[in-house]
Parts: C-alpha cells; structure tokens; sequence
C-alpha cells in the first residue's frame, strides 16, 4: 500500500510504517478490492443475461407448445423447434459467459477502456474452458507491448539516483530552495554548479 504511506508522508504524519501496518490490517474488514468487486460485479452481470435469455427462451417454448396444442403444428415440428430454440438460448448463454470473462480479464489487465482494449483482439481465438480463457493471455500480452498506452502503467515512485528519493536538486544550491534556485541567472546557476562540484 505504497499509496497510503504516501500520502501519510505528505501529511506530515509521523511512524507512517507503523500506522500503515495497522490500517493493512482493519482495511480489509470494511472494504473489498476492486479487483474482488469488479469479480462479483460482472457474476452478477451475467446471472442477469443468463436469467433473460432463459425467461425469452420459455416463452418461446411455450408459444410452439400452445401453437402444438392448437394443431396448428405436428408433434415432430414442436419436438425441432423446442431443440432449436434451446440450442440457441444454450448458444446465447455461452456466449454472455465468454463475454463477461473476456470483459473481467480485460479490466483484470488494467486496461484504461475495456471496450478500446476489446477491439484490438481476435476474439475468435479466445475460448472459454470452464473458467480458464484459452488464446486471451498471449493476446493481452502482445496488446500490452504493442499498444501499452490502452493499460495503466504502474507507475512506482522513482526514488532518484541520489539521496534516497529526496530532491535532487536539494544538493545544489548549498541550502537553496527550489525557487531560489529558479531565479538564479545561467551564469550564477552554472557557477554554483562549478562550486559545488569542486
């Protein structure tokens, strides 16, 4: 949680180690990640479509059953439909599957915009093994290269090259602040330089 201790330093909060540790420990009572919520939150997604699609493919089973009992069809044509209209609605349900999956792992990349992300594969490669993804992997990781500006970067602190992550212009001006130093002239700045560097 390198976030938080970042911001407890920039407030000016001392022992930030220790009341990270603490806050570590309570946070997770209160609140879920994001990744655990997104997770849920696209479950839920697909029972709705799932529940949808199946509630449509009752009525229309029921509408060739009335359609059977009216004689208006044979017993073996309402036999065919029932089976197509089931392999459809079985069809339409792997598919919201296949979807939300392909949706969740996107957004499990940190992709910035699912959709952006989603155009740029070939999601007729991409399979659903009961709930492993088969082809997105390699997919998402070539996107990743190729195109990185679709994903957050994880940007971790750039602690400098010198003095611990401090400002490295604080060697500079012998005690200087940083707006001193920027109304210095070229020549004065250049001749601080030449003195600290002796």
């Amino acid at each position: 949680m390198e976030w938080l201790k970042e911001i407890l330093k920039n407030a000016g909060v001392e022992n930030v180690d220790d009341l990270e540790s603490k806050i570590s420990k309570e946070l997770p009572k209160y609140f879920k990640p994001a990744k655990d919520f997104n997770e849920v939150s696209e479950k839920l997604k697909t029972a709705n479509k799932e529940i949808d699609t199946l509630k449509e493919t009752n009525t229309n089973i029921q509408t060739e059953y009335d359609n059977f009992k009216k004689g208006s069809i044979s017993q073996a044509d309402y036999e065919a439909k029932k089976k197509e209209i089931e392999d459809n609605s079985k069809a339409e349900i792997e598919k919201v599957r296949l979807e939300s999956k392909i949706d969740l792992a996107i957004n499990n990349a940190k992709a910035k915009n699912v959709k952006s992300v989603k155009a740029n594969l070939d999601l007729d490669k991409i399979k659903l093994d009961g709930d492993k993804l088969l082809g997105f992997d390699d997919q998402i990781e070539a996107l990743k290269k190729s195109d990185a500006y679709l994903f957050e970067i994880d940007n971790a602190i750039n602690n400098g090259v010198e003095n611990n992550g401090g400002n490295p212009r604080k060697n500079e001006g012998n005690g200087l602040s940083d707006d001193d130093l920027d109304k210095l002239s070229d020549e004065e700045y250049f001749a601080l330089q030449e003195k600290n560097n002796k």
